[in-house]
């Protein structure tokens, strides 16, 4: 008879990537390339590449996204810059936005600043003001959440 599985831990990497994971800003930076949630609290900046990745997180400086399919949950962000499809960020303020890519969301409960848009069907909400937009594709949203 085979002895039994052991519960996983919570706190170790399971096969698809860490789960809950407390992530860590080294020198104010925090880089993420595996599936899974981490939490973390204020950060300078946090470099997202790949896909599945969810992060919580304080007051952030900059927030990069390479990849598809990944959430960041903030609450305040200086920048975002998003390079990918299907990729979310809110927060209660955001300032310059940069999305290169397709179906992607930013969403602001106050302000927003200066916002780019290279691709399709993206969406910016905000609930204050924005600043100015440069929309370079089609089907893009830029609005006051109503």
């Amino acid at each position: 008879m085979l002895p039994p599985v052991p519960a996983p831990d919570p706190g170790l990497p399971d096969a698809t990537g860490p789960v809950g994971v407390t992530g860590t800003c080294d020198d104010g930076v925090l880089r993420v390339d595996q599936p899974g949630e981490y939490r973390i609290g204020d950060c300078d900046e946090v470099h997202i590449s790949g896909r599945g990745i969810e992060v919580v997180a304080g007051d952030v400086g900059l927030i990069t996204i390479r990849g598809d399919d990944n959430e960041v949950e903030a609450a305040s962000v200086g920048s975002v810059d998003i390079e990918g499809q299907d990729n979310d960020v809110d927060a209660e303020t955001v300032g310059a936005i940069e999305i290169a890519g397709d179906r992607n969301g930013v969403d602001s409960r106050r302000d927003v600043g200066a916002v780019t848009i290279r691709g399709n069907e993206n969406e910016v909400e905000y609930g204050g003001n924005v600043g100015a937009v440069d929309d370079q594709g089609a089907r893009n949203e830029v609005r006051t959440e109503g």
